[in-house]
């Protein structure tokens, strides 16, 4: 059902383009600083801004600036996330607070993070094979996460095409937030 769905709305590529190709360039850089940043401080910092972030959102503040931001502005916003990406995984949380800000409609926004988390993992995820971070002892854990992954995924397609802009909004928030206190949360149990 929702890959029927998925047809009737087409995304001009020109939207999506900025922060792909700059979030490839960003994810080298990320995967350098893998091997420099602490993962313990990283994980805290990125926590408390979504745990910040999250809440201030829901008051759905109209910044002009934003909203009228060009193509520029999304690179900018890509290369970021794709750093985020090659540093641990965390390239749609970014992107998705730029584009919420940038007050795009629903769909917009789920095809801008979804082409962009797509494109910037698999190249994530090469880059590190290259590096040398994956080995074959990864491949059951990454069956696992593949599976994992896939079934919330399957269920989220369904579930947005039945729910209205506030509630994605607020499922997202939602969701975001709650990764940012698990992010806290483990940085207080290392």
């Amino acid at each position: 059902m929702s890959l029927k769905s998925e047809s009737a709305f087409q995304l001009d590529k020109s939207l999506v383009t900025p922060y792909i190709l700059a979030g490839l360039i960003g994810v080298p850089l990320g995967t350098y600083l893998l091997d420099i940043i602490q993962a313990h401080t990283f994980k805290l910092v990125l926590g408390i801004f979504l745990i910040l972030w999250c809440p201030l959102m829901l008051i759905n503040p109209q910044i002009r600036f934003i909203q009228n931001s060009g193509k520029y502005a999304d690179s900018s916003i890509g290369f970021l996330g794709g750093v985020l990406g090659g540093l641990g995984g965390f390239c749609g949380s970014l992107p998705s607070a730029w584009v919420m800000l940038k007050n795009l409609p629903k769909e917009q926004q789920r095809s801008i993070l979804r082409h962009f988390n797509f494109a910037i993992q698999l190249f994530t995820l090469l880059t590190y094979l290259l590096r040398g971070n994956l080995n074959l002892q990864h491949l059951p854990y990454m069956g696992i996460l593949l599976l994992s992954v896939s079934l919330p995924a399957m269920l989220g397609a369904q579930l947005f095409y039945k729910i209205s802009e506030r509630q994605f909004k607020h499922t997202v928030l939602g969701l975001l937030f709650s990764s940012g206190c698990f992010l806290c949360i483990s940085y207080r149990f290392l």
